[in-house]
C-alpha cells in the first residue's frame, strides 16, 4: 500500500512538472518587446535571449534558450539580436507574469508604433504560429 503511494504521488509531480515546461498561450495578447540580453551561443552551447514587454505600464519579462529538449520557443539560428532591439511579443493576458507563457515573435521587428498597429491588425485574422 505504501509503495502504491508513493507512485501515485511521483505520478503527479511529474503531470505538474509537464504542465509546468509546456508554453501556454490561452488568450494571447500582444506587446512590443525589447531585447535586454542576447547571448549567442557556439557550437556546444545554445542561445540565450532575454527580454521584456509592457502591459498597462507593468514591466514583464521572460528569458529562453535553444537548448536541445527545451520547453520553449526557438530562437533563429540565424538572429543576431541586439540590447534594445524590439520585436513583437505573444503573451497569455490571464498569466502575463507566467515564464512559459510570452514568447518574442522574431519574425516581426517592430521600428515604430505604425509596425505595432500592422501586426496586432495581422494577428486579429491570422496570428502567429
Amino acid at each position: 500500500m505504501k509503495r502504491i503511494k508513493y507512485i501515485f504521488i511521483s505520478l503527479i509531480f511529474i503531470s505538474i512538472l509537464i504542465q509546468c515546461r509546456k508554453p501556454n498561450l490561452g488568450n494571447p495578447g500582444y506587446a512590443i518587446g525589447i531585447v535586454n540580453y542576447f547571448e549567442p551561443g557556439g557550437f556546444s552551447t545554445s542561445k540565450l535571449i532575454n527580454y521584456s514587454f509592457f502591459i498597462n505600464g507593468k514591466k514583464y519579462g521572460n528569458q529562453y534558450s535553444n537548448r536541445a529538449g527545451g520547453k520553449k520557443w526557438k530562437i533563429p539560428i540565424s538572429g543576431d539580436y541586439k540590447q534594445g532591439d524590439q520585436y513583437m511579443v505573444q503573451y497569455n493576458k490571464d498569466n502575463p507574469s507566467c515564464m512559459t507563457c510570452s514568447r518574442m515573435l522574431f519574425d516581426y521587428p517592430v521600428k515604430d508604433s505604425s509596425d505595432y498597429r500592422r501586426y496586432v491588425n495581422e494577428f486579429d485574422t491570422n496570428p502567429p504560429k
